[in-house]
């Protein structure tokens, strides 16, 4: 069996784990723990030549004139923006992100960690009334574990199907329009777009915990001080349990791209 060669980037600690879960008798694994493609990478890339590339959740910025040494590698990944697009457009890619597995995997774990991370505030959760932004898998299993603790859970959301979803679940729920009017202890966001602009950010009062990936929810020029952006959390509070995670997704990948 020929040798594979892996080379894992990024600095949440789940790429270290993952690094080491990938690394066999079959594999060689040359983890990175960096931010940015640079210089380094590029020599890394040159002198390594890997068949496979992990990259993180967000796209690297790019520091250097041309990424290289890219072009025959298998690319497992988060998300790409148009720049990295442009670069890997030949390449075989694989989006963990995209996967079943991992995501409900993830939003299990993230729902885990906002808990551990909340009780930092030396508040308790039962009796409290979080309102949660979005019914997607973040926000189904964040609401799930906060009413097994005791808490009353409001769902506001853009969708009729959503809304009604929630209804079915029997919680609180109500049109995202409407989260000025309902009154509540904590606010929670699930959803991956800039949509807290000057008019809501004037109607919410109380603290935001936004579960959501980096920028955030709030639009450019909005500022308020409860205001507190947690993104990545798995990798931060469970690093072992978020790369096992990744493992099995990128294992489960790979047995499906062999069967193909």
């Amino acid at each position: 069996m020929t040798e594979e060669k892996w080379l894992v980037v990024g600095t949440d600690t789940r790429m270290k784990v993952l690094a080491k879960n990938l690394s066999n008798d079959n594999r060689t694994v040359y983890y990175k723990n960096l931010a940015v493609w640079d210089e380094e990478l590029n020599k890394t890339v040159l002198e390594f030549h890997p068949d496979f590339v992990v990259l993180p959740i967000h796209p690297l910025p790019i520091e250097v004139p041309v990424v290289v040494g890219l072009s025959k590698t298998v690319v497992f990944t988060g998300k790409l923006n148009d720049e990295w697009h442009e670069i890997l457009k030949e390449n075989e890619i694989h989006y963990y992100l995209e996967d079943e597995g991992f995501i409900w995997h993830n939003a299990v774990l993230t729902a885990e960690a906002f808990v551990s991370s909340f009780y930092n505030t030396k508040r308790a959760i039962m009796g409290k009334k979080f309102i949660i932004t979005g019914f997607g898998r973040v926000s189904k299993m964040v609401a799930h574990i906060l009413r097994s603790i005791g808490a009353d859970v409001c769902i506001a959301v853009r969708s009729d199907v959503q809304l009604n979803e929630a209804r079915a679940f029997r919680y609180e729920a109500a049109d995202i329009n409407e989260v000025g009017e309902i009154e509540g202890d904590f606010f929670i966001n699930t959803i991956p777009a800039k949509w807290l602009d000057e008019q809501f950010n004037k109607k919410i009062t109380i603290p935001i915990y936004d579960l959501a990936s980096y920028p955030g929810c709030l639009q450019d020029g909005i500022s308020r001080k409860q205001y507190e952006l947690l993104p990545a959390l798995p990798g931060k509070f469970f690093p072992e349990d978020a790369g096992n995670v990744l493992y099995e997704s990128i294992v489960e990948q790979l047995r499906r791209r062999h069967t193909c």
